[in-house]
């Protein structure tokens, strides 16, 4: 029998709603609490959140003293990060050592940051990378856990590979939770 794992979910917009369908639906995850993004919090996720009965917060300022207390009492395995827009401190990476993994749209190590999507257009890449990595201090530079690629066809647009990543980060967020509650995982540093 899997061993249930407690997690805290970072995330905002569809990404993260995506994914979260996901997680509720699996008895062997146990959602600890949502963190929505503090300016103009995704109101389908604090829907769920109110449906669930789970905690759901909106600190404005991730890093502070009230924020990590709040967050390191529910004494999460590991905290998940989906269209998050804070960095995460020196305080709260300490606490969860190694334990933050986040979903990024874009191949790591080459692309990092924001915008990948038109980079990947402009640059007329033949993919785009989809890669879930751990969090430490460097912004999308910690060992990498797993990657997808998914082929930018002629036809596809900055509209239509939007879609398509939005539904591949849910669905490798989703699988790279469950290797790591398996404990089947390796990383790959960058």
């Amino acid at each position: 029998m899997k061993k249930k794992m407690n997690i805290g979910y970072f995330g905002d917009g569809v990404w993260a709603y995506k994914n979260l369908l996901k997680i509720i639906k699996d008895s062997s995850i146990n959602l600890k609490f949502i963190c929505l993004r503090y300016k103009k919090p995704d109101k389908k996720i604090k829907k769920i959140s109110k449906k669930i009965n789970i905690p759901c917060f909106n600190f404005k300022n991730i890093n502070s003293n009230k924020s990590l207390k709040k967050i390191l009492k529910y004494e999460c395995d590991y905290l998940i990060s989906m269209s998050y827009d804070q960095i995460f401190g020196r305080a709260i990476l300490n606490s969860m050592k190694n334990k933050i993994i986040n979903c990024h749209a874009g191949m790591l190590p080459f692309y990092r940051g924001r915008n990948i999507i038109n980079w990947a257009i402009v640059n007329g890449e033949k993919y785009l990378g989809i890669t879930t990595h751990i969090v430490n201090s460097k912004i999308d530079q910690g060992n990498i856990i797993d990657q997808i690629k998914l082929k930018i066809y002629p036809k596809d647009t900055y509209s239509s590979l939007l879609k398509k990543a939005e539904d591949k980060c849910a669905s490798l967020l989703f699988l790279t939770i469950k290797k790591i509650q398996r404990g089947k995982f390796k990383t790959i540093p960058q």
